[in-house]
């Protein structure tokens, strides 16, 4: 999802790395797109101003606390299609989590509007799903089911269905702070 603070890009891998890029970001429980976006914020990072350092390094830590609370969540039974905003909800109820959150946002959890909230939405919400290896619930057409709602930090997610993952494959990986 493109937005007004972010560039579409394209380009070619060579398969060797494309394979290495799907296994690394599989053990690291991330999509390989946000994979490759994290490898390459990484590799800029020290010629960014230091505001934009203390967003990214702000933005993992949210990554990393979603994706611990979701392998809580799921280890607990708490897994239902409506997972994502179950999961998000837990993250605003931790007053330090919901203040980084805020700061990322440059807004209050609940405000509509901030720019750099749907960005980072969409990031969490991937960071979510993959977390316990979940699946898009999909509509008779194919597509991705989503569901809409009010007075939360979130306006819509997609609905998720399980994958037969046990416990022991959501063990926290190297790649968590």
């Amino acid at each position: 999802m493109a937005t007004e603070n972010t560039t579409r890009v394209s380009f070619r891998l060579k398969t060797d790395v494309y394979d290495l890029v799907q296994k690394l970001s599989a053990e690291a429980s991330l999509d390989p797109s946000a994979f490759m976006q994290r490898a390459l914020e990484r590799a800029v990072y020290d010629h960014l101003p230091p505001g934009r350092q203390k967003e990214l390094d702000n933005m993992e830590t949210l990554y990393s606390a979603a994706q611990r609370k979701a392998r809580e969540v799921f280890n607990a039974g708490g897994f239902d299609e409506h997972f994502t905003l179950t999961v998000f909800r837990e993250l605003m109820s931790d007053a330090k989590t919901r203040h980084l959150y805020e700061q990322v946002i440059e807004a209050d959890a609940y405000t509509d509007g901030a720019p750099k909230k749907t960005p980072l939405n969409m990031y969490l919400g991937w960071y979510i799903k993959n977390a316990i290896n979940a699946h898009p619930l999909l509509d008779d057409a194919g597509k991705p089911r989503r569901a809409f709602v009010k007075g939360e930090p979130i306006k819509s997610y997609t609905l998720l269905q399980s994958s037969a993952t046990c416990a022991s494959d959501l063990a926290p990986t190297a790649q968590e702070v």
